[in-house]
C-alpha cells in the first residue's frame, strides 16, 4: 500500500507534494473544527439555565456574576449587555450587535481557507496536467511517437495531478459545507439565546 503510494506519488512529479499538504491542511482543519463547533462550547446548557434563572428573577448581580465566571460566546456576550445597561438602550443594542458579531466572526475560523485549497487544488492539479503534456510533446518532438514508455511517463503525471487535484477539492468542498452547516447553526442558537437575554432584562419588568 505504501509502496503504491509512494509510486504514485513519483509518477505525479513535483506538484503532488503541495497537492498532498492541502490535503492534509484541509482535512486538518475539518476535524478541529468539528471538535471547536460543538454548542456546548458556545452555548453551555449550564450556564444558560443559570444566567436565565437569574435574570427571570431579576437578580442583575447575580447574572453578571454567572456571566464573568464562564468563558463561552454566549457568556462574553451576556456580560457585554449586562456591564453596559447605563447606555442608552439604542447604544446598547449595537454594543450587543458588535459583540455577536464578533463571536460569528469566531464560528466561520479557517472557513475562507477551506474555501482557497477547494479553488487551489483543481487549479494545481491542472498546472500538473500541463506539465505532463509539455514532456510529452518534448518526447514527441525528439523521439517520435515509437517509444511508448517514455510518452506514458508525461500522460501519467498529466491524469495523475488531474486526478489528485480533484481528490483533495471535492472532498474540501463537502468538509466546508458541514462545518458552514454547523457554524450557521450555531451562530443562530446563539442569536436566539441572545434574544431571549435581552427579552428577561428588558420586556419582562427588569432595567
Amino acid at each position: 500500500m505504501l509502496d503504491s503510494f509512494v509510486q504514485i506519488m513519483e509518477k505525479g512529479g513535483v506538484l503532488m507534494y503541495p497537492i498532498l499538504f492541502l490535503s492534509m491542511i484541509s482535512l486538518g482543519i475539518f476535524l478541529e473544527r468539528l471538535y471547536a463547533l460543538r454548542k456546548e462550547r458556545y452555548m453551555p446548557k449550564l450556564f444558560l439555565e443559570k444566567l436565565f434563572e437569574a435574570l427571570g428573577k431579576k437578580d442583575l448581580e447575580a447574572a453578571r456574576t454567572i456571566s464573568s465566571a464562564d468563558a463561552s460566546s454566549a457568556a462574553k456576550i451576556a456580560s457585554d449587555v449586562l456591564n453596559n445597561l447605563d447606555l442608552p438602550i439604542s447604544r446598547l443594542m449595537e454594543a450587543t450587535e458588535e459583540s455577536g458579531r464578533y463571536e460569528a466572526r469566531r464560528l466561520e475560523k479557517y472557513l475562507p481557507t477551506l474555501q482557497t485549497i477547494a479553488s487551489v487544488s483543481p487549479l494545481l492539479g491542472l498546472l500538473g496536467t500541463v506539465f505532463g503534456m509539455i514532456k510529452t510533446f518534448i518526447v514527441i518532438s525528439s523521439q517520435g511517437v515509437g517509444d511508448a514508455q517514455a510518452l506514458a511517463g508525461g500522460i501519467s503525471e498529466a491524469l495523475i495531478t488531474t486526478a489528485a487535484g480533484l481528490s483533495v477539492a471535492i472532498p474540501t468542498m463537502i468538509f466546508y459545507y458541514i462545518v458552514r452547516n454547523r457554524s450557521d447553526r450555531v451562530s443562530l442558537e446563539l442569536e436566539q439565546a441572545t434574544s431571549r437575554m435581552i427579552n428577561l432584562i428588558f420586556k419582562e419588568g427588569g432595567q
